[in-house]
């Protein structure tokens, strides 16, 4: 064996036993937290909030008035959207169990500050009140003025012109419509602040009512605590928010990352809607039992350097760890954005920046676990929908992306033969639209007019 074979090993191992010891640590931490924050929020709203680590139906504690204010049967979380990978961490605590759930009954025989909860008018979505440990400046907390509210949609109309011209005989080729879905820890500034601009210069843009959305929980939309932001919230808001509100009876979707997900699910509850479906660096696992925990595992690996993936680990592993996080970053994301600014002489701090801590860790937590990981389980599914309908899927994936799985796209081709899967060389997760927009947004015409096409001749048969 050579010296630097056994080198190599030696610095393997103590990495694995650095590791084992300080996430053994942590999830002694994590427990310790639960039992803190339990006793804080009964302090500050009356009530010790329901959380994983116990072994009762989480869903039905967290919930009382049911998932986007529905009257649901929570005797099966599987059946409403509940990822394994959350339900999996009791299994973890069981020693702790009974003493969380004597704390918590305990804290909650007690009197504190009455219930934030309010009902909204006309049967609007009921949803609790701000927390103690979340931001309540006016930008965070704006959604909550409406008894009504809907995702933050940022909307490039089609030219009068066309629009003037819709009906008429000479044109029977109305505008078409493109809704966009970002990633996680992202918001609609991942398509506005990038790609519109240069939809924009082209004569071809006049022709696409342009809708970027902000998904439930992140950027300027809805962050209600009373929603499990299961997958199929996700894409009931959209229908609200989007095709409802603003009448599209037919629509193509572009989705990046973790919003691949949120599309396919939509395109497959709409199939005769859609018009072309273009993923962009989607996390693709085939399915098979056990998916969940080998997406947390891939995305989120326990792991202690770069300081990002501890970061990462802590977010999607640890409940109350991760709640102070968000309580360090997103409650005082003010603080931070002032101190940076004063730091660096910059008056405007990038998109991207401002967008991580555009969310509540309630919104993050269950996001993560029930959308992207839970989510990747019903993406066969829901291509197999899409391919049954003849439906146009596009697929672009970076050559240097190692953020999703770097045979995603050959995965998805292997089993999907009518997906066109498109390879960009040296493109990342995020460089595959950032740095190179112009081509990007050729490539997206291009998708657009041949689906068109099809679409057409399709009628003509």
């Amino acid at each position: 064996m050579s010296n630097s074979t056994f080198l190599r090993k030696c610095t393997k191992s103590l990495l694995s036993a650095a590791n084992f010891v300080v996430f053994s640590y942590l999830d002694v931490l994590d427990f310790v937290f639960c039992v803190v924050y339990k006793f804080l929020d009964a302090f500050f709203e009356g009530k010790a909030s329901p959380c994983y680590c116990t072994s009762t139906s989480t869903s039905k504690k967290m919930s009382e008035n049911g998932s986007n204010g529905k009257s649901w049967d929570f005797g099966n979380d599987e059946e409403i959207g509940m990822s394994e990978t959350l339900l999996g961490r009791k299994k973890k605590s069981m020693k702790f169990i009974g003493l969380l759930e004597f704390v918590g009954k305990l804290l909650n025989k007690k009197q504190g500050v009455g219930d934030s909860s309010r009902k909204p008018k006309n049967g609007g979505v009921p949803r609790l009140g701000n927390r103690w440990s979340e931001c309540g400046c006016d930008a965070c907390i704006s959604w909550m003025k409406n008894d009504d509210p809907k995702l933050h949609v940022v909307v490039k109309e089609a030219s009068s012109s066309q629009a003037i011209i819709r009906d008429s005989k000479e044109n029977p080729n109305p505008s078409e419509n493109v809704i966009f879905i970002h990633g996680i820890l992202s918001s609609s500034s991942f398509w506005t602040k990038t790609l519109f601009p240069k939809l924009s210069e082209s004569e071809k843009s006049n022709e696409y009512n342009m809708f970027a959305v902000d998904i439930l929980g992140y950027g300027q939309s809805p962050k209600p605590r009373d929603n499990l932001y299961t997958l199929k919230d996700h894409v009931e808001w959209i229908e609200k928010s989007v095709v409802t509100e603003y009448q599209l009876n037919s629509y193509h979707l572009v989705a990046h990352s973790m919003g691949c997900i949120i599309a396919l699910a939509l395109a497959a509850k709409h199939p005769k809607s859609i018009k072309s479906v273009t993923l962009v660096a989607p996390p693709y696992f085939p399915s098979k039992d056990g998916v969940e925990f080998t997406a947390i595992n891939r995305f989120t690996p326990k792991r202690l350097w770069p300081p990002v993936e501890f970061i990462s680990s802590i977010m999607a592993w640890y409940e109350h760890l991760g709640r102070c996080v968000c309580f360090l970053m997103c409650r005082h994301h003010r603080t931070w954005e002032t101190l940076i600014k004063r730091l660096t002489g910059i008056r405007d701090l990038n998109f991207m920046l401002l967008d991580l801590t555009k969310h509540t860790h309630h919104s993050g937590w269950h996001t993560t676990h029930n959308v992207l990981y839970r989510g990747v389980k019903q993406m066969d599914t829901n291509l197999e929908t899409l391919m049954k309908s003849k439906k146009k899927v596009h697929v672009i994936v970076g050559t240097e992306d190692t953020s999703v799985p770097a045979d995603c796209g050959h995965n998805i081709k292997k089993k999907f033969l009518d997906v066109e899967v498109n390879h960009i060389p040296n493109a990342g997760h995020r460089s595959i639209v950032f740095g190179r927009e112009k081509d990007f947004a050729h490539d997206l015409f291009r998708i657009w007019e041949n689906a068109a096409a099809d679409h057409s001749n399709l009628h003509d048969v």
